[in-house]
């Protein structure tokens, strides 16, 4: 949340509307793509049992590592395609003549977290029951991002695209959130070129992979030993500071629509009054150790817990109390799409009044960090990930992500977990994992 740290573009990208479409309250043109009242039914299960190698780095994927990433692949044998993940908003949820949801008004819209894959490599993963709808031009939509708006098949979405305007898409598939990765929508590359998304964020290299020759293939070709890359695996150990995909982050604490018609320049920006109403407090409220704070109403008894036991602990001079009423906090009553770049950014989470930032000059966003790994660990213990091994390091930060995280053994960079969920030395021995979050950071940023 800090409006007053330096940082570095999120991989995610969202697609907001900064053009002049936008600038005006008049409504943008509406274009239809699809709209099949019979469309295909529910995804039924059949997700193929592949692996999975994601590659992405902070900011746009560049050349050199989309093509180190592909070669890698290459070097193996095994397919890579390049793959894009953003977030769009929608406008609007229809079933027939009828709204189902809807925005506050022109210019508004539901941030909604997707990811765009070449239509052969969505059938190769994901299943013919997905890539079936999107080949006849339709979307398909995750089942708990269909819980949360009450969305069937058939029902029609309204996206904003980059250049102002509107485009509707019928939902063809409803997916279990394992097969399509963490995401809320699923599309082709083909329509993320109608929306505007054109950014490449990822390589996804998959199939019946051989671990150990394609992690020495990718460590070959550089990718593990740049600090500016992540290569995230369907087998790797569960990491105890990632953190929760847009759509569990809207389960938990609220789905609201922000005004992207009125965008500041450092990407601020007002967020719907009864979703602000009813998560975030009026004002800042004071919790142990001095700080005082807006947070989620649903992380304010974690919250509280964590910082009474740092405080219980003897560690509470390792909280900068002031610096974090100062500069940090959990959010400011905006919304905010953070490091605009060219009518793209992505949605901070401060957004939600999720996360905490404390110690923000020693812990600066892309520094090493340098807090106190005994309260990271406490952290942890009371349901937070930390920023401290995000791929761009940000040790200033705590992220609810609503389930305890410090019995995990992972060979964090930082502040490793003790076996025994204590705060003192640790040690790792990481057991596996699955593919159910490969795309979760798709659309979302803790910055």
């Amino acid at each position: 949340m800090s409006r007053y740290r330096p940082g570095i573009l999120a991989t995610v990208i969202v697609v907001a509307l900064l053009g002049q479409a936008l600038a005006s309250d008049a409504a943008p043109p509406i274009e239809q793509v699809l709209d099949a009242a019979d469309a295909t039914a529910a995804a039924t299960p059949g997700v193929p049992n592949l692996d999975a190698v994601s590659v992405y780095q902070t900011g746009e994927l560049t050349a050199p590592i989309r093509d180190a990433a592909m070669a890698a692949a290459q070097d193996v044998g095994a397919p890579a395609v390049v793959g894009r993940g953003f977030s769009a908003g929608m406008t609007r949820l229809r079933r027939g003549a009828t709204v189902i949801q809807q925005s506050t008004g022109a210019g508004w819209a539901f941030p909604m977290a997707i990811t765009a894959l070449p239509l052969n490599a969505i059938g190769a993963y994901m299943g013919r029951a997905v890539s079936g709808p999107i080949s006849q031009g339709l979307v398909v939509m995750s089942q708990m991002s269909a819980s949360i708006r009450g969305a069937q098949v058939g029902d029609t979405v309204d996206l904003m695209a980059a250049n102002g305007g509107v485009h509707t898409f019928t939902i063809g598939a409803i997916a279990g959130d394992d097969a399509v990765g963490g995401t809320e929508i699923v599309i082709s590359t083909d329509q993320a070129d109608i929306l505007g998304a054109t950014i490449a964020t990822r390589v996804l290299i998959y199939g019946p992979l051989d671990h150990t020759a394609l992690q020495a293939a990718l460590v070959a070709r550089g990718l593990y030993s740049n600090s500016k890359v992540r290569v995230r695996t369907t087998w790797d150990a569960p990491d105890p500071d990632n953190t929760l995909s847009m759509v569990e982050t809207k389960a938990l604490m609220g789905e609201f629509d922000i005004d992207y018609a009125h965008l500041t320049t450092l990407g601020w920006t007002s967020l719907g009054a009864s979703w602000r109403a009813t998560y975030l407090p009026a004002a800042r409220e004071t919790y142990p150790t001095g700080i005082r704070a807006m947070c989620n109403k649903v992380i304010k008894a974690d919250l509280t817990a964590a910082l009474q036991e740092v405080v219980n602990s003897g560690l509470a001079g390792g909280i900068d109390a002031a610096n974090a009423n100062q500069y940090g906090g959990c959010a400011t009553g905006q919304a905010r799409l953070a490091r605009i770049t060219q009518s793209l950014g992505s949605v901070s989470r401060h957004s939600w009044g999720q996360p905490l930032d404390t110690n923000t000059t020693t812990n600066c966003q892309g520094c090493t960090p340098h807090m106190d790994c005994r309260i990271v660990r406490i952290f942890r213990k009371h349901n937070f990930a930390w920023g401290g091994n995000f791929l761009t390091s940000d040790g200033m930060h705590f992220e609810w992500v609503g389930q305890p995280r410090n019995t995990l053994q992972y060979p964090s960079k930082y502040c490793q977990n003790v076996p025994s969920g204590g705060i003192q030395k640790p040690d790792a021995s990481p057991p596996p994992s699955t593919r159910s979050d490969l795309f979760s950071d798709d659309g979302i940023t803790g910055d």
